[in-house]
């Protein structure tokens, strides 16, 4: 593989039954996540948006979703973009009793057309693992350029994903930026004040506004 090549997929997400493993898995490989999941949800309860709208990129079977909406009961709505349908059903049976907080989107975010899927006027953008599905982190900036398109004024981007350093393959490297890498990313992207707010277990969380 050479290093400008997007990396292939090595799970299918689009069945049922590698869906369901992920997310069997997920949380019990890294029991920290819920601390992660307690980040997002505090910057929601800490913020002055009184009726915060939140778009999650990437919401897979919708722990993190679960977690910020039954805490921060002043979201007044939640949507979930996937591509993945399988996942969509789970969130979907997850959030059932958030129902009508919440709206689920089947879409593609390495496409052109997402964004419009949608909408905009977000107060908030999530991304908690994902990013990195993009398959290549060359497609970063166009991405974050493309979230900062439906955020509404003085809104703010929140995203967290691996690092590369102690990768032990060069397609963790590949599909993983540095912080110095997303920073860059995100200022790229037009955002304003980007910071890294955490990080822990290899990963790390970023926070920036338009």
């Amino acid at each position: 593989m050479q290093d400008d090549e997007d990396v292939p997929y090595g799970e299918n997400f689009h069945d049922t039954t590698a869906a369901l493993a992920w997310a069997d898995a997920a949380n019990r490989k890294r029991p920290w996540r819920s601390a992660i999941f307690d980040r997002f949800a505090t910057l929601l309860l800490e913020s002055n948006v009184a009726a915060p709208r939140v778009l999650e990129l990437g919401s897979g079977p919708g722990f993190l979703a679960e977690y910020v909406l039954g805490r921060c009961s002043s979201v007044v709505q939640y949507t979930l973009l996937d591509f993945s349908d399988a996942m969509l059903v789970q969130s979907r049976r997850r959030l059932s009793h958030h129902a009508e907080r919440t709206t689920h989107v089947q879409a593609d975010f390495k496409s052109d057309s997402w964004p419009g899927a949608v909408g905009g006027n977000f107060d908030f953008v999530f991304s908690l693992q994902a990013v990195h599905e993009l398959r290549h982190k060359r497609h970063a900036p166009r991405l974050y350029g493309q979230v900062r398109s439906v955020l509404s004024s003085r809104a703010e981007f929140v995203v967290c994903d691996h690092l590369p350093e102690g990768a032990s393959t060069p397609r963790h490297r590949v599909l993983y930026m540095t912080e110095a890498e997303n920073l860059a990313a995100l200022v790229s992207a037009g955002f304003r004040d980007p910071a890294v707010v955490w990080s822990e277990h290899q990963m790390a969380m970023y926070r920036a506004s338009c």
